[in-house]
Order: C-alpha cells, then structure tokens, then sequence
C-alpha cells in the first residue's frame, strides 16, 4: 500500500470482526511504532498488550464512568442524543488492546530537547502511536484510541511505576467497516473535517 493512501485509510476504528491479530502483524506494528523518531533518542513509549477479558472488563468499566460523566457536560440536546448515539469504544469486542504509556523517568538525567517543555516525551509518544497505527493500517488491521477514562484509575490497573504516565489505550482488531472512507465522527455527523488544513505564511 503507498504511504499516502495508508496515511489517509487509516481510521479511529470502533466496529470490528470477531478475528483474532495474528502474533506476527502485532509484533510488526510495535517495530514500527518503536522506529519513531524521540526527543533526545528517549524512546518513552510503553506498550502493555492486553488479552486478559478480566483486564478488559475493568478498562471498560473505567471508560463507561467517564463516559457518563462526559455526557453530563453536554447542554446541547441534538448534541447529547448524537453523543449517547455514537459508538466510541470496542474495549471487549477486540481480541487485544494496547495500553499505552509515556515514560518519564528519562527527565531524572539531563534529556536533550525537554529544557523548554517535557511534554516533548509525550509527542514523541504519539509519533510512536502514529506508526503502529498506519503499519496496522497496512497491514489490513485497525486500531481505536480510547482516551475517555480517569487516567489515575487507570494506571491504577497496572502495576507501573510512577514514572509512567498513561495516554489512553487502543483497541486493536480487523475492521468491520471503513466508514465509507471518511472518519467516523464525520460519517456519523458530529463534525466535518477540514478539507485543508491551516497554514500561514509569517
């Protein structure tokens, strides 16, 4: 697949099959992920693979009291039906998930590139979350990140150190559907997406 059309398929997957993710395509995907470019050559990122149904049902459980939570913040009517209509997780529906953290005891020694701000750890992070996703992408399986939750209750499941900051957790499975090439948020009406994005020249 050319990277363009890789980088543009790839979607925030919340539908999938019932297939499992063969040990070979998960294990291709983390070196990618692990090929991404860190600040200072840190390589924060923590990937904790999640097959435990039990693991599972408590992320879940930690996703549907956010999620609850979220829905009480909403004072638009149309806006809060549309919400509660919107499928944003598959914690127990995929065979595996992903939980992901960002390691920061990289910052107890002098790190190059986090003077200015440490949250450069965290971006570095996403880059790493960007090419697992676009190699799974590849490779003809999905992913959906799941960032509804309280992040403490959720490092709370795993015994991390404290050092580990938690970014959320992601489903991984074989797509049911690629939401007819859109994103799903914009398929299901929530919002439209940019045709272009911002750029100005100073």
């Amino acid at each position: 697949m050319d990277l363009y059309d890789c980088i543009h398929k790839r979607r925030d997957t919340r539908h999938f099959t019932k297939d499992e993710v063969p040990e070979e395509v998960l294990l291709k995907a983390l070196d990618a992920a692990h090929a991404a470019p860190s600040v200072g050559l840190t390589e924060p990122w923590r990937f904790l693979i999640v097959k435990s149904q039990q693991k599972k049902k408590d992320i879940k459980a930690l996703f549907d009291d956010s999620n609850k939570r979220a829905k009480l913040g909403i004072n638009n009517e149309r806006q809060s039906k549309l919400y509660s209509a919107l499928k944003l997780e598959a914690i127990e529906e995929t065979p595996l998930g992903i939980a992901l953290f960002c390691d920061h005891s990289m910052l107890e020694g002098f790190t190059i590139g986090t003077i200015g701000n440490s949250s450069t750890l965290e971006w570095s992070c996403a880059c790493a979350v960007q090419n697992l996703w676009l190699s799974l992408t590849e490779q003809g399986y999905g992913a959906g990140w799941v960032s509804i939750m309280d992040y403490e209750k959720f490092e709370g499941l795993f015994d991390v150190p404290e050092t580990w900051q938690s970014l959320g957790y992601m489903c991984v499975g074989k797509p049911a559907t690629d939401y007819g090439g859109e994103p799903m948020l914009q398929k299901e009406n929530w919002k439209k997406r940019s045709p272009k994005p911002y750029i100005e020249y100073v």
